[in-house]
């Protein structure tokens, strides 16, 4: 499907009610080089996470997935800091 929308004087565009009915209220505006994208957000974040990731952290909970995740993004850092010596 595909609308054309305008933006009022304050910068506001309005999302035609087929849209909002199918996808919901509230969405993430990513900005691309050539683009602008609405991803639709999910009332439950974590519900939208698992689908995004698939069936990889099925096993997990979201507190191993928050301390695998800062775990990966120190060793990480500390490797890319050796890079630069």
């Amino acid at each position: 499907m595909s609308k054309k929308a305008e933006a009022d004087d304050r910068g506001r565009i309005v999302i035609p009610s087929e849209i909002r009915e199918k996808h919901g209220d509230r969405y993430r505006v990513v900005e691309l080089d050539d683009r602008v994208e609405l991803i639709p957000l999910k009332d439950d974040p974590i519900e939208g996470f698992r689908e995004a990731v698939g069936d990889a952290f099925d096993e997990k909970s979201i507190a191993e997935i928050k301390r695998e995740a800062r775990e990966g993004a120190h060793e990480n850092a500390l490797r890319d800091g050796s890079d630069s010596e």
